[in-house]
């Protein structure tokens, strides 16, 4: 398939909203397991050095009961069970200590240990083939274009951390990307990079063999906008590709031009079609209310993204240790919500991940350690799959 540069004008499109009321039914948290702070290699280090408050990156990936883990600062991967048990160990060894205790070939559980310079992880995916790896590359290697500096990579291991190849802006071993702000693959193992130029947001989906599908270009010129004259132009909350066709699912919030009892922030949901080049459809997020010092305000909901039956999940906090877990179709309908119980004022990083079949794991690094915990949304989505 032939590279595309997409252009896109917005069409006149249905409109679906729905209501944020919750119906209180609580969804319980199960904890998977706590990695304790450290560099060894059954630890997982969040902070540049000891006694530092200067954060890193990390990212979590769920595939097939295995959990992936990594950590910019650290330099590192980590494979696990559900019960935290390592499985395998892939890591920068300028950084880290060497992992004796899995590099015995006597080991009745060994562990698959690969090194690898790894030089700032910002994501990582899991698909059938790959495991992928959002890397930085060597200053040498760095391209700057204009007031932009391209100097990202998606590096491409197998199943058994054995390097490939990497991914570039026009596929296998070429050019580096600018900032990437997030990585997704689909049901059938392509690859989706969204990168951030300024205040331009580009995405490339590749192929399973890594050649390039669509290039995307979304400036506000080529982003959805209100149809009235009284609000300020959209700002793209989030982005994410359907897990089976070639779409994108983009969310946008909407603020007005002046402070005004009769207009509220608004959010949307587009649909974009690759292939059609055009925006297919939307539909309208209800705010979520948040009292603050006596105050009711318009919370937003983070777009989580969608499960691969074309359900959509939105999170939204109230900022009193209640989250509230949204579940629409493809029209915008509410199928089921929920309240999640997430103690913030803990938590010192944190960052959500949603399988496609709708399981909704996260990652948060507390003072006891990193933990990992999951909710159990797929029974949710299997419930409602349309």
């Amino acid at each position: 398939m032939n590279r595309k540069n997409l252009w896109f004008l917005l069409a006149l499109l249905p409109l679906f909203t729905f209501s944020c009321r919750s119906e209180n039914k609580i969804l319980e948290q199960e904890d998977l397991f706590i990695l304790p702070m450290g560099y060894m290699a059954d630890e997982l280090n969040y902070f540049i050095k000891p006694n530092s408050q200067l954060p890193g990156s990390s990212d979590l990936f769920i595939y097939e009961g295995r959990v992936f883990l990594s950590s910019s600062n650290a330099g590192k991967i980590m494979e696990l069970n559900s019960y935290g048990d390592l499985l395998g160990f892939y890591y920068n060894p300028t950084i880290n200590p060497e992992p004796a205790q899995y590099m015995s070939d006597d080991s009745e559980n060994p562990v698959v240990v690969r090194k690898w310079n790894f030089r700032g992880i910002e994501h990582l995916a899991v698909t059938e083939d790959y495991i992928l790896v959002a890397d930085r590359v060597e200053d040498s290697q760095s391209e700057l274009e204009g007031r932009i500096l391209h100097n990202r990579i998606i590096l491409r291991f197998d199943r058994k951390g054995e390097f490939i190849d990497y991914l570039g802006r026009d596929g296998i071993q070429s050019s580096p990307f600018a900032f990437i702000q997030d990585l997704e693959v689909t049901s059938s193992g392509e690859t989706v990079v969204f990168t951030k130029q300024g205040s331009n947001q580009q995405v490339f989906w590749f192929s399973k063999e890594g050649n390039l599908l669509y290039k995307v270009i979304l400036d506000q010129e080529h982003l959805p906008a209100m149809e009235e004259e009284s609000w300020r132009p959209g700002i793209p909350e989030s982005i994410k590709p359907d897990r089976k066709e070639h779409k994108l699912y983009i969310k946008m919030d909407y603020f007005p031009l002046m402070d005004s009892v009769d207009l509220k922030s608004v959010s949307r949901l587009y649909t974009l079609d690759l292939k059609e080049e055009l925006y297919t459809n939307y539909f309208e997020i209800g705010s979520l209310d948040v009292e603050i010092n006596g105050q009711t305000l318009d919370g937003v909901y983070e777009y989580l993204g969608p499960t691969k039956t074309g359900l959509q999940l939105f999170l939204g906090s109230d900022f009193s240790g209640r989250y509230h877990l949204s579940i629409m179709n493809s029209e915008g309908a509410v199928k089921s919500n929920r309240i999640m119980y997430i103690q913030d004022s803990e938590i010192l990083f944190r960052r959500f991940f949603l399988s496609e079949d709708g399981l909704l794991a996260g990652i948060f690094y507390e003072e006891k350690g990193a933990r990992v915990s999951w909710w159990r949304t797929d029974k949710l989505a299997d419930k409602y799959a349309e």
